[in-house]
Parts: structure tokens; C-alpha cells; sequence
């Protein structure tokens, strides 16, 4: 079965929160999601955004499921999604 990749880019809700603090409420939130791949990205005064690629089963929902997830997080105060795509099952570590 196809996975999907979501390639994401989260603002935290204040210039203190690390991307790293980000990342790991995200996958704590919702543990079937899995992050592959992320990056800091500085914006301004302070400010690091968190780029990271989601992978999960392309199943009806899963896009969602990773956007609820970002959305409970109390720590990220908005986030775009970059794009997605569908990979391989053999890619998916």
C-alpha cells in the first residue's frame, strides 16, 4: 500500500518554543504519524519555524489525523501545509 508523504511548515505560538519541543508534542499527540525528515527554518527576532515531512498510511483520514494533531499541540500557533505526496511502501522507514 501506498504511504503519503506531507511535507509541513509549523510556526511556534511563541519565539521561545524550539522546533525540537514542536516536534516531539506533535508525535506524542498522535504517535501512528511518523516524522521522517525536519529542518529549522529562522524567520525573525527569534523566531524558528519546524519544516517537517509526516509520513503515514494513505488511508481516508490520514491527512487529517496529521493536521489534528499540529492543531493540539499547544505550543504551535499556526502551520502551512507545503505539499504531499504518495511514496512507496518500500521507502517508508
Amino acid at each position: 500500500m501506498p504511504n503519503l508523504l506531507v511535507r509541513v511548515k509549523i510556526m511556534p505560538r511563541e519565539a521561545e518554543i524550539k522546533p525540537e519541543q514542536m516536534k516531539q508534542d506533535i508525535l506524542k499527540l498522535n504517535p501512528k504519524i511518523e516524522i521522517r525528515n525536519s529542518k529549522e527554518e529562522p524567520i525573525a527576532f527569534g523566531l524558528v519555524a519546524l519544516i517537517a515531512d509526516f509520513i503515514t498510511d494513505d488511508v481516508s483520514g490520514a491527512m487529517e489525523e496529521i493536521e489534528n494533531a499540529i492543531k493540539a499541540s499547544k505550543l504551535v500557533g499556526e502551520f502551512d501545509v507545503l505539499g504531499s505526496s504518495r511514496i512507496s511502501a518500500t521507502v517508508k522507514k
